[in-house]
C-alpha cells in the first residue's frame, strides 16, 4: 500500500489492537503518511452514568480522557515509532466517531483490530460495520500480527474494485517481500441442475479458461503479478471459498473488494462479513469501489 498520505488507526487497548498499532506505524512508515490514533469512549457506556450524574458530567468526561491518555502512554510505551503518532480521545459512538474522523482527515485507511472488548458487543462486530461504513480502504489486523505480512491472497471476481484489490495486494507482497496468490472462487453453474450432465474434461476445461481469464484480467498494468501464483477454487459461497482456501495456505493476509460482479460483493458486507471478520484466520483488506 504505497500512495497513502492520510491513516486514522482505532485504539480500544486490547492486544489485538497493539497489533493494529503496530501494523498502522510500519505502513505510514514506508509511505510517510500522516498517523492519527483515536480512543473512542462509547456513549452507551457514557450514558450509564451520565443521567444520575448530570451536574459531574464534564469533570466525569475530562477524567475519562485523561485515562484514557494515560493508558495510552503505558499502552505504546514500547511500541517503536509511536512518537510519531497523533492520538486523540472522543466521547462518541465508536462507529460515527471513527467514521466522521476518517472523513475528517482525509484518510486513505483506517486500520483496526480485528477482535476488540467492548461492553455489549461481541467480537468483530465494530470492525465489520467499519468495513460497511467506513469512507475508505480497512485493514482488520489479527492478534499477532505486527510484522511484514509473509503470504498474501487477492481475491478477483473480475470486477473494477477487485483490480484495484490486486493492485493493493502487489503492492503489500512487493513492500514486505511476502508470496502473492491470486483467487477466484466461483460456484459451477451447472451445480444448479438436479443431475449435472457435465463431463470432468468440460469442467477442467471451464476452470482452465476461467484461470486464463484470470491471468488476462492481471495484465501487464501491474508490476509484480507475473511472480504470483492463480488459483480457481469451486465453492459452495464466495466467504466460505476464501474463508477455506486462506486456512489452507497459511496466508496472513487477505485484500478483496467489498462490491464486485458477482455474490463476492457480499464477501464484506452483512452476514457474510461476520462470518469473513470471525472465521478467517488472517488479516483483511478491504477495498472500497471507486468514487
Amino acid at each position: 500500500m504505497d500512495q497513502l498520505r492520510s491513516i486514522v488507526v482505532g485504539i480500544d487497548f486490547t492486544r489485538c489492537c497493539a497489533a493494529a498499532l503496530s501494523q498502522a506505524i510500519r505502513i505510514a512508515s514506508w509511505n510517510r503518511a500522516k498517523l492519527h490514533a483515536v480512543h473512542v469512549v462509547d456513549t452507551i457506556v457514557a450514558m450509564e452514568w451520565q443521567e444520575a450524574l448530570t451536574p459531574f458530567v464534564e469533570e466525569i468526561q475530562e477524567g475519562l480522557v485523561a485515562e484514557a491518555r494515560a493508558q495510552w502512554e503505558k499502552f505504546a510505551q514500547d511500541v517503536p515509532g509511536k512518537a510519531g503518532v497523533e492520538f486523540e480521545v472522543a466521547v462518541s459512538s465508536p462507529i460515527m466517531e471513527l467514521t466522521r474522523r476518517v472523513r475528517e482527515r482525509q484518510a486513505d485507511l483506517l486500520v483496526l483490530g480485528s477482535h476488540g472488548i467492548s461492553p455489549g458487543r461481541t467480537p468483530g462486530v465494530l470492525a465489520t460495520q467499519c468495513v460497511r461504513r467506513a469512507p475508505t480502504r480497512v485493514l482488520l489486523v489479527r492478534d499477532g500480527q505486527r510484522g511484514p505480512y509473509k503470504s498474501v491472497v487477492a481475491c478477483v471476481d473480475f470486477s473494477e474494485t477487485s483490480h484495484d484489490a490486486l493492485a493493493a495486494a502487489v503492492r503489500v507482497a512487493a513492500q514486505d517481500g511476502a508470496s502473492l496468490t491470486v483467487l477466484h472462487v466461483y460456484s459451477a453453474p451447472w451445480r444448479k441442475l438436479a443431475r449435472p450432465p457435465v463431463k470432468p474434461e468440460v469442467a477442467a476445461a471451464f476452470r482452465d479458461a476461467l484461470v486464463a481469464q484470470l491471468k488476462t484480467f492481471c495484465g501487464p498494468d501491474a508490476p509484480g503479478w507475473a511472480k504470483a501464483s492463480f488459483e480457481v477454487v469451486e465453492a459452495p459461497g464466495h466467504g466460505v471459498g476464501i474463508v477455506e482456501f486462506v486456512r489452507s495456505r497459511g496466508a496472513d493476509l487477505v485484500v478483496l473488494g467489498t462490491r464486485g460482479k458477482t455474490n463476492l460483493r457480499d464477501v464484506l458486507i452483512g452476514s457474510t462479513a461476520e462470518r469473513v471478520v470471525r472465521d478467517a484466520p488472517c488479516g483483511i483488506l478491504a477495498i472500497k469501489p471507486r468514487a
